[in-house]
């Protein structure tokens, strides 16, 4: 089995939260660390890291990060390898582009924005398990992440003029052949959630536990 690479999307403002989502305290570390930590139980995972905006405010607040911005690096048994957006400005999908460029051509990948909590182990492996171009998995009828996208299609995107109305995921799924995209029905309906506001944020601390 292809194990997929697990892409977090960490490369936005954050205007409306105020502050880096991926550095908001999640019960005493840094989100993007606990988010991280959430795809170890995988067999040999990698997560790529696609950074922007506030670059220097996560190297700062997780050292390993920085590290993992000139090689891959291994981090409490995940091989980890942030990659920086030069152009931010451009939107969440210039910097899935900038990390799909990096990414070796053959890997299945796993794309999550940090705003929204990996599901739980039996959850990501049936996304994992589902055997299709794309999965998209569903809870209470709402289309969430991870996505998961096999080499074929995702490195079309690669060469999507990021100034075109169609450089977005959702846009590029939808032009696909529905043969081709399975969507997958999962119990945890953290994969619809996002976390915009101190709000959300502060709501989902209630409920969890690191």
């Amino acid at each position: 089995m292809n194990i997929p690479v697990l892409i977090l999307l960490a490369g936005g403002k954050s205007s409306r939260m105020g502050t880096p989502k991926g550095l908001l305290d999640y019960h005493g570390i840094p989100w993007i660390v606990a988010q991280i930590f959430r795809y170890k139980n995988i067999t040999n995972p990698t997560v790529y890291i696609g950074l922007g905006y506030d670059y220097e405010h996560y190297f700062e607040a997780v050292p390993q990060l920085k590290k993992a911005a000139s090689q891959s690096y291994l981090w409490n048994g995940i091989t980890i390898k942030a990659i920086i957006n030069k152009h931010p400005e451009n939107g969440a999908f210039s910097t899935l582009q900038a990390v799909l460029k990096e990414i070796d051509k053959e890997a299945t990948v796993l794309v999550l924005p940090v705003d929204v909590p990996l599901l739980n182990d039996k959850g990501l492996q049936a996304i994992i398990n589902c055997e299709n171009i794309i999965v998209i998995p569903v809870c209470d009828g709402k289309n969430g992440h991870p996505v998961k996208l096999k080499p074929e299609f995702w490195r079309t995107l690669t060469t999507i003029d990021i100034k075109a109305k169609e450089a977005r995921l959702d846009r590029q799924i939808k032009k696909q052949e529905p043969s081709s995209v399975s969507f997958l029905n999962v119990m945890e309906n953290s994969v619809y959630q996002n976390i915009n506001t101190m709000n959300d944020w502060n709501n989902y601390l209630l409920i969890t536990k690191r």
